[in-house]
Parts: structure tokens; C-alpha cells; sequence
């Protein structure tokens, strides 16, 4: 591989906001110098002010992984670089990047997706309950930047995968929108390559807040991985997984139990209130009294939500959205 191989950063357009092209002009002070930008969507959008290559899908409606496998169509780069519509990059995210890339052994790189300085109060409130090691658990570190570490499933919106290896996994292969990249990371390791995850290969990803799609995309990211649980088990079957179900189980039936009896409802209230200091505690440092406060909340709204669609993907016999 050549110092500086050529990158084909692949954005999938889902939502069109004025938000995507501001963001778009930031990949101008990208620190690299062989890169180009494919975007790929199902109706012509006019882009201004940055050199790009715009595919039409030819479709209604396609979802990401759809588009990212056309994209791979028209890449000129020997590295695929996947961000979100809702994600910019830092200036050194490709730098920093390449370098690992340069060892055949490793096929993938991610990073964190940091919350933009420039989000809103909500969508701040998002990316603390997301930092909460009560809410992202095992996955904390695809939200904040933590040790240097191999994994073995990563999120789209901050992935470089090397074009030949995409080549020879028959790249995304799905119409999962929410776990297509669950899916490529999957085939990606059956395959015997490794995916690195580096703390300085950074994006900055767009929250949505509380009460304007966050509940929602939480309840997608819980059916899919409760249908992958069943459906392909060697990177879904992790307690952590299956934690908030466990967490939804008991809070439904103490919620229950607490009508029926005075001392179990001193005792569910109690294990609800030490959750929420828990919660509340994780992020205080990092935050404000109030922001922590709303954060908790968050938490364990998001913990319910996942547990109850993660019930439905394991009951799910076909999932293609």
C-alpha cells in the first residue's frame, strides 16, 4: 500500500437537512491529500461549494447499506471510508487512519463518533446518557474515546475498510437498516481479518434528542440486535446484550408487584431510585446538575426501550428494515 492511497469517503444521503451541507464543507479541511467524496441518494440534491460525486439510486427509497454497495461500484480508492449523513469528520480522521490500514491483517478501522460542540441543548443531553457507562455499556467506547482495541463489530458511521476485502465479503450483502453494519463486520471476521478500533480516528456524529427520534432509533437498534441474536450469534450473544432485557423484565414485574404490597413497593422504588443516582453520578463530572439529571432519565428510558424491542427482534422471523 502506497503511503497516501487513494480514499473513497462514502456517504450514504438518507435525510435531506440543511445541517448535511454544512457539515459537507468541514471535509475541506480534511489532512489528507488523495481522497474523494461519493454520496449516494434517491433524488438529485445540489451540491455546492465542495467537490463531490453524486450517485442517484434510481429508487423510491433504499436504505444505507443499499447505497453504500452501489457506491463501492463507482470508488476509485484502494480504502472505503463510511460516514453518516449525520456525522463530519475530524481533520486527521483519514491521517490517522491509513496507518493501520497498511497491515494485511487488518482489514477495518473505527473510531468514536463525539458529539458536535455545536448540537443542540437535547441532543448534548443524548450524547451524555450515550458517554454513561449505565448506558453504553460495552459499546461506550463508540461514543467517547477510550483504549486502542480490537473489536469485533462497529458502527458504519466511522468505518474504513480495505476495497479488496469488501470485494471478497461481497461488500454490505443486506437491506438491514440499523444492523447492515453488524452484518459486514460479521462476514469481515469469519473471514479471519481484524477490525481496530483507534481513539484518534475521530468523527463528530449529530445526536437526536429525547423527544425528536432518539427513543425511536433506540427501538430499531434493539430489534436488530435481538433478531442477530437468533440470526447470526457469534457477535450478539454478549451479556451486555442482553442486559437491558433483563433490566425491562424486572421492572415490569416489581412495577406490577409494587401495587400488591407496601414493602415491595418501598423496594422496587428504592432499586429504581439507586439506578437513577448510579446514572445520574456516571456523568455529573462531565456535566451539570441539571444536564445529569435529564441524562439519567435518558438512561433508563433508553434501557426499557431496548429491552422491549429487543423481545421483538427475537421474535422476528424475517427483518430486511
Amino acid at each position: 500500500m502506497k503511503k497516501y492511497p487513494k480514499v473513497s469517503i462514502i456517504i450514504p444521503l438518507y435525510v435531506i437537512m440543511d445541517r448535511f451541507f454544512e457539515d459537507l464543507k468541514k471535509y475541506k479541511k480534511l489532512n489528507y491529500p488523495d481522497y474523494e467524496i461519493i454520496i449516494v441518494c434517491d433524488k438529485k440534491v445540489s451540491i455546492e461549494g465542495i467537490n463531490t460525486k453524486l450517485i442517484l439510486t434510481g429508487e423510491k427509497k433504499t436504505g444505507p447499506a443499499e447505497k453504500r454497495d452501489l457506491a463501492l461500484k463507482h470508488a476509485k480508492g484502494e480504502i472505503c471510508a463510511f460516514i453518516d449523513d449525520d456525522a463530519y469528520p475530524d481533520p486527521d480522521w483519514l491521517i490517522n487512519a491509513i496507518t493501520h490500514l497498511k497491515d494485511d491483517s487488518i482489514a477495518a478501522v473505527g473510531g468514536p463518533g463525539l458529539t458536535p460542540p455545536e448540537d443542540n441543548f437535547w441532543e448534548q443531553i443524548t450524547g451524555l446518557t450515550y458517554q454513561s457507562r449505565f448506558c453504553g455499556g460495552s459499546t461506550q467506547h463508540r461514543f467517547t474515546k477510550a483504549k486502542r482495541n480490537f473489536v469485533n463489530d462497529y458502527p458504519a458511521y466511522n468505518l474504513l475498510v480495505r476495497k479488496d476485502v469488501l470485494k471478497k465479503v461481497g461488500g454490505y450483502g443486506s437491506y438491514f437498516y440499523g444492523g447492515e453494519d453488524t452484518f459486514l463486520c460479521l462476514k469481515i471476521i469469519r473471514k479471519g481479518w481484524k477490525i481496530l478500533y483507534d481513539p484518534e480516528v475521530v468523527v463528530y456524529h449529530h445526536r437526536r434528542g429525547l423527544f425528536s427520534g432518539y427513543l425511536q432509533q433506540i427501538a430499531n437498534i434493539g430489534t436488530h440486535r435481538g433478531f442477530f441474536t437468533k440470526k447470526y450469534p457469534e457477535t450478539s450473544r454478549y451479556f451486555t446484550y442482553f442486559a437491558p432485557s433483563i433490566l425491562t423484565v424486572g421492572f415490569v414485574l416489581g412495577l406490577i408487584s409494587s401495587f400488591l404490597s407496601n414493602h415491595i413497593a418501598i423496594l422496587f422504588f428504592t432499586l429504581v431510585g439507586f439506578f437513577y443516582l448510579l446514572a445520574f453520578f456516571s456523568v455529573l463530572p462531565k456535566s451539570n446538575i441539571l444536564m445529569a439529571s435529564l441524562s439519567a432519565v435518558e438512561t433508563i428510558l433508553t434501557h426499557l426501550t431496548y429491552g422491549t424491542f429487543f423481545f421483538k427482534g427475537l421474535l422476528t422471523e424475517k427483518l430486511i428494515h
